[in-house]
């Protein structure tokens, strides 16, 4: 599947792929796929035994992380022979050489409509923690405690956690906040058997762009510029 780009749906993509691929067995020795859906699914043809279900909660700012309003810089082309290698460097704090939830190939990326500086400059990204909800569905005790212990154990684990963002090729922090059993009565049952149910709460890091690309290029010619004295003007006149 093509990766998916911008804000939030770059993210939600990665997301549903680190929880897909779940295979468990039932009392029949059948292998059944654990499908994933965004929020709870409408159609009962859709609810097979067992499933996933995830919702964005919140966004929040992260504070922690976020720097002074700096400059960051790319260059994108080859080093004129004889200039400092320090005015084009690819490393450093101030360099960046993704653009969030879009690309990892900054040669890409344009500023108005134009591609052609080789020097391109932004603001630095707004660092935000998006808060996911994922909720497990199952009819079988055993079924909801192997779901428990592979993603407690394999897929977002207490330490350590991560998330790999396709879009732009990035490792994001991905931490487990919270758990909590929340059983219920199967309705489609007749209210008569469990669905149980396990409610995790996930952090993700996340940046926004906070202002648009300024290409930057290197002046080769001084002009003159005259200045007139507006005050001595004014009184000989």
């Amino acid at each position: 599947m093509p990766n998916r780009t911008g804000f939030l749906l770059a993210e939600d993509q990665a997301l549903k792929e680190k929880f897909s691929g779940i295979q468990l067995v039932d009392d029949r020795d059948s292998t059944r796929d654990v499908q994933v859906f965004f929020r709870y699914p409408e159609g009962e043809t859709e609810r097979t035994y067992p499933f996933i279900t995830i919702e964005l909660l919140d966004i929040n700012h992260a504070a922690n992380r976020q720097h002074s309003d700096t400059n960051i810089y790319a260059f994108r082309d080859t080093a004129p022979s004889g200039q400092p290698s320090g005015h084009y460097t690819t490393h450093g704090s101030a360099v960046f050489t993704y653009w969030p939830n879009e690309t990892t190939d900054i040669t890409t990326l344009t500023y108005g409509g134009v591609s052609g500086s080789p020097f391109i400059t932004a603001m630095e990204h707004t660092p935000v923690d998006l808060l996911y909800q994922v909720t497990t569905f199952t009819r079988s005790a055993l079924h909801d405690r192997y779901l428990q212990a592979h993603i407690l154990t394999k897929v977002a684990p207490f330490r350590r956690g991560y998330l790999e963002v396709g879009a732009d090729d990035t490792h994001r922090h991905m931490d487990m906040l919270d758990w909590r059993s929340a059983d219920m009565l199967d309705e489609e049952a007749g209210f008569k058997k469990r669905l149980f149910r396990k409610v995790y709460t996930l952090s993700v890091t996340s940046e926004i762009p906070s202002t648009i690309l300024v290409g930057l290029g290197q002046v080769t010619a001084q002009a003159e510029v005259l200045f007139k004295d507006k005050f001595t003007t004014d009184v000989l006149a």
